[in-house]
């Protein structure tokens, strides 16, 4: 079921999502303001499911906490002029984020890049750690085991292996 697109949304893409479905926390970006994602994203995180099982609760998290937008004509435009720079659940994600005056919440370079130098503001998995420890959802030794689980374990890539070394 897909809804109203919120006002001023972090739209989610399939990077952050994935990432804290990897550490079965998907429950900390469900709590965020204006959270919401595209149809490409579910569809790609379904998709996803059966050669990444960990992906079942961010799926779970789209039924029931992480509203699915609905795609006006204005964003299906925006989409398409960008399929051409990035994939498509992050070309959806950005072209909501664009229209809406909301921020992409990603951690592909690409995306980003693409994001800021289209006035798009951007954040991603470590920016909801920070935001996570500010609201006291979470503590920092959490988050470090967080971040270095993504590290480790996925290959996630950042310059520093603390959550501390961004503040």
């Amino acid at each position: 079921m897909t809804r109203a697109v919120p006002s001023s949304p972090s739209v989610l893409d399939t990077t952050v999502l994935s990432n804290f479905a990897s550490i079965d926390h998907v429950e900390i970006i469900a709590d965020l303001d204006a959270i919401c994602t595209v149809p490409v994203v579910s569809e790609e995180l379904r998709a996803g499911v059966e050669t990444h099982p960990y992906l079942e609760p961010a799926v779970a998290a789209l039924r029931d906490d992480i509203p699915v937008t609905e795609i006006s004509a204005a964003v299906t435009n925006r989409d398409e002029q960008v399929r051409t720079r990035l994939d498509p659940g992050e070309a959806q994600a950005f072209a909501l984020a664009a229209v809406h005056d909301g921020r992409l919440l990603t951690d592909d370079g690409d995306a980003r890049f693409f994001a800021k130098n289209h006035g798009v503001t951007v954040v991603g998995s470590v920016g909801i750690l920070l935001t996570a420890i500010d609201a006291g959802r979470i503590d920092q030794e959490t988050a470090n085991e967080w971040l270095q689980t993504w590290i480790d374990d996925f290959g996630y890539y950042v310059p520093y292996r603390t959550v501390q070394q961004y503040r």
